[in-house]
């Protein structure tokens, strides 16, 4: 007996491990180091257990193998699992034998104990957990892909956790899904440390870099769209990377993670489906016809009662679930994941996928949901039943559901063939364009606008066309164009005493359109008409209405009553569910003006990116609004770079529209550059604005070259006779900093008369950022004012603003002595070349050139070739 049990004691202690499974993954060239991550996995050195469960190609075990790198040496060991892992007795052989490259005599005793008695027993554990108080202290073990072994060996890993020498040695735990060791218990504790997918997924931020050491540089739009897509999946990204490294085809960003052209697909079905149990792949490709997944939908599509509980078992095993709502019953999975289960589906069994999608439609019929019905009901090639229902539907569902719906997919529909039935084209165009695909509907308008017969004139489709008509152009901020079609549609209503969902259409559309023409008197009538209509939607009349005419309020310097219309679309919104709706991006951008005049720019953009969230791609108009509010509180941190960058990105999504919001890109370009010390682009940019505007421009634009008498007749002009609060404020303002520019004793009574008004009215930006010699002037003559909170506000954000724009007094003088056009010649050699070849260029010497770039650097106030190529730049001289 003694010899047997040596010799399997020896074959124990002989097991053969290659020794990769005791070496962390080798780091790649292209790692992006996760800081924040790595901060989280240390501080938990002081908890029982460490866990990060994730998705396959997550980037689990990078993630710790960079984390085990930056650790002290000597203190990290690494076991790897495999397949073979499921034998208990091979993997605690492999426990024990990780941490000898840290402590060489590690798990001796619990060897021997194991190799005896050819189990895991109460004394191997306890043996194992005395071993690893001996540790040094910081010590860590990690275990990669434990879920291999998992279903063996939980529990005596349970029992190990229990007994674990926390303070000395951090225990860590990958795995694809949640290791079953009563972690409920830990977590109630406190002494569980949680990493997941939703940790793990790359940020926008993270993904430009992974990119980036690719090689691979995008733009700013395709880098948006392929963390969408891939929602931060790090082996997606990375697959993305690599097939667009060495590209010059830009449009091949777009097809990065299109699963027919790509590895994406072979990776999942490998390394995930293939791995599942039988039925539990065949659920998974069942319910991919489902955008939203819910027990009853699963059911009906599946056939199966057990629905529900697969469902909870994808969850539990992380099989690329998104959750959307807290208490965990409904779900969706991973976009690209869905692309590919869908892919598969019909690659495997296409009549399958046309009776899993017709079973869906008629479900979703059943309880009333149309437009999903009408989509399902498309996929499963009804045309005709999906095409009666939308006709009914499309404009009371849009009105009542708080979820945005993409665009459907019309592929199989032709619409020449729905000549003959304008209606249901119509219903066709109408969705498109709540749905926020505004080209594809004005297509269809066009197309049912050719048809023949033509619509009859005083009909119920002639004023639903004019009102589509009306938001098409809305859409992509035509505001003279719809104005003219959405009173059409009125008009027509009004004459044949037409009531339905359609009208509702037709203020929401006019409130928006009013607010761009800044006739705020129309936007209270157009909101006085919306909530008079008996059929309103609750949404509407909580949500929109008052969201719209708190933008309103906001432009026209109304903040108090902003700020509470705001505030209360924004609390309907949530108990509605509308939150992420189109509706909400009034009340968002209106949230993010008052936060910005108050100087709370955190919260101003953070609204700001939920608006942009929300209206992106879809809603040029709204896309462009948002941007250039984005661009506004990047100018008020003094990221004056980033903020023109934005403004020219938010020129792009209106590009050929001919849209009169491109002139509050205009004047906002206008007042970035006069910020960077150039006067001559402003004085270009304000001549397409509109009268009042345009003032207030060329007076700003005569105060910075301290031509007070030109900036004083700018402010007296008949143009500036009916201003809105805030723009009157703007004149007062301007006016206070033309009487400090000459030193006029009244200077004091003038400003106070600013502030007095500014304070009456709650601005705070616009007072510091409106004009420097004020914003100057009140931190000079802090200590002068008589104390209030609001003057102490008000120095603050002086102070704040001057400190983002420490060279704007150099700046103002810049171009006051324009280059001479041979300093120019020079100037546009200078990133390029040295002097000795500026001087062979231009056949002078090499001394003429020096004595020149003395001159250029004098008249941009630099010192230095660096520092002249860069305020070049920014006053586009280069």
């Amino acid at each position: 007996m003694a010899e047997s049990a040596t010799a399997e004691r020896g074959v124990s202690r002989a097991a053969r491990f290659a020794l990769t499974k005791f070496r962390p993954t080798t780091l790649p060239t292209t790692l992006i180091i996760r800081s924040v991550l790595h901060d989280r996995l240390s501080a938990a050195a002081g908890q029982r257990l460490t866990v990060v469960v994730g998705s396959a190609g997550a980037g689990k075990s990078v993630l710790l193998s960079s984390w085990a790198a930056a650790r002290p040496p000597g203190v990290t060991s690494w076991l790897s699992c495999d397949k073979a892992d499921a034998n208990p007795v091979r993997f605690w052989a492999g426990f024990i034998e990780a941490p000898r490259d840290v402590e060489p005599g590690f798990g001796a005793d619990a060897a021997d104990l194991l190799a005896m008695d050819g189990v895991m027993s109460a004394d191997v554990t306890a043996s194992i957990a005395n071993d690893a108080a001996k540790l040094p202290a910081g010590s860590a073990i990690i275990v990669d892909d434990f879920h291999y072994a998992a279903p063996a060996v939980s529990r005596d890993m349970t029992d190990l956790v229990e007994r674990w020498p926390a303070k000395t040695a951090q225990l860590v735990l990958a795995s694809r899904s949640d290791p079953p060791l009563r972690l409920h218990r830990l977590r109630m504790a406190g002494e569980l440390c949680e990493l997941r997918d939703r940790d793990l997924y790359f940020s926008l931020a993270e993904s430009r870099d992974l990119l980036a050491n690719f090689g691979v540089e995008v733009a700013a739009a395709d880098l948006a769209l392929l963390h969408e897509r891939s929602e931060g999946w790090a082996a997606a990204l990375q697959m993305a990377a690599l097939s667009l490294r060495g590209t010059s085809d830009p449009a091949q960003a777009a097809r990065a993670l299109d699963v027919r052209s790509h590895e994406i697909a072979g990776y999942f079905i490998s390394e995930v489906l293939e791995q599942q149990p039988p039925e539990v792949a065949r659920f998974m490709l069942d319910t991919s016809v489902l955008g939203e997944l819910t027990a009853d939908a699963c059911t009906a599509v599946t056939g199966r009662q057990d629905a529900a509980a697969l469902l909870r078992s994808l969850d539990t095993a992380n099989l690329f679930l998104v959750a959307l709502d807290n208490e965990r019953t409904s779900f969706r999975y991973h976009h690209l994941v869905r692309q590919v289960l869908r892919t598969e589906l019909r690659a495997r069994d296409r009549p399958r996928e046309l009776a899993l999608q017709l079973r869906a439609a008629e479900w979703f019929e059943s309880t009333g949901e149309t437009r999903r019905a009408a989509r399902h009901f498309l996929a499963a090639r009804q045309v005709d039943r999906a095409l009666a229902l939308l006709r009914d539907r499309v404009m009371t569902e849009y009105l009542h559901d708080p979820v945005l719906r993409a665009p459907l997919d019309l592929s199989m529909v032709a619409p020449s063939l729905l000549a003959d039935a304008p209606d249901r084209l119509l219903a066709l165009a109408a969705d498109l364009l709540v749905s926020g695909d505004a080209a594809r509907g004005g297509e269809y308008l066009d197309l049912l606008e050719r048809a023949r017969p033509p619509i009859p004139p005083e009909s119920r489709l002639a004023a639903r066309f004019a009102a589509m008509r009306s938001l098409q152009y809305a859409l992509t901020g035509q505001a003279d164009d719809a104005l003219a079609e959405g009173l059409a549609a009125r008009a027509i209503q009004e004459r044949t005493q037409l009531t339905d969902a359609w009208n509702a259409a037709v203020p929401i559309i006019l409130m928006r359109v009013y607010t761009w023409l800044e006739d705020f008197q129309a936007v209270e009538r157009e909101a006085a008409a919306a909530l008079a209509m008996p059929a309103l939607t609750e949404p509407v009349k909580l949500v929109q209405v008052p969201g719209a005419q708190a933008l309103a309020w906001l432009e026209a310097g109304r903040l108090a009553e902003a700020a509470g219309a705001a505030r209360a679309a924004d609390a309907e919104a949530r108990r509605l569910g509308f939150g992420q709706h189109f509706f909400a991006v009034d009340y968002l951008r209106a949230l993010a003006g008052v936060a910005l005049e108050h100087r709370d720019l955190d919260t101003a953009e953070q609204l700001t990116e939920q608006a942009l969230s929300i209206s992106e791609r879809g809603r040029p108009a709204f896309e462009f609004l948002a941007l250039l509010d984005r661009a506004g509180i990047w100018a008020a941190r003094g990221q004056v770079r980033d903020a023109l960058a934005t403004v020219e990105a938010a020129r792009l999504v209106l590009a050929g529209t001919g849209s009169v919001l491109l002139a509050r890109a205009d004047e906002l370009e206008a007042l970035l550059r006069l910020s960077l010390g150039d006067l001559r682009s402003p004085i270009e940019l304000a001549s397409g604005l509109p009268a009042a505007r345009r003032c207030l421009l060329l007076a700003r634009i005569a105060l910075a070259s301290d031509d007070h008498h030109a900036a004083r007749e700018h402010l007296q002009s008949p143009s500036l006779c009916d201003l809105t609060p805030r723009r009157a404020l703007v004149r007062q303002i301007l006016l206070a900093a033309a009487a400090i520019g000459r030193g006029d004793p009244m200077t004091a009574d003038i400003l106070g008369g600013a502030i007095h008004t500014a304070r009456r009215g709650g601005f705070l930006n616009t007072v510091v950022t409106t004009a420097p010699q004020v914003t100057s002037y009140l931190v000079e003559h802090s200590t002068q004012a008589r104390p209030d909170p609001f003057m102490e506000q008000l120095t603050v954000a002086a102070l704040e603003v001057r400190a983002t724009q420490p060279d704007a007094s150099r700046s103002r003088q810049v171009l006051i002595e324009p280059l001479t056009a041979a300093e120019m010649r020079i100037l546009k050699l200078l990133p390029t070349s040295t002097y000795l070849q500026i001087a062979a260029t231009l056949y002078i010497s090499r001394n003429t050139v020096k004595t020149h770039l003395r001159s250029v650097y004098q008249k941009l106030g630099v010192t230095s070739r660096s520092e002249a190529i860069e305020r070049a730049v920014d006053l586009r001289l280069l």
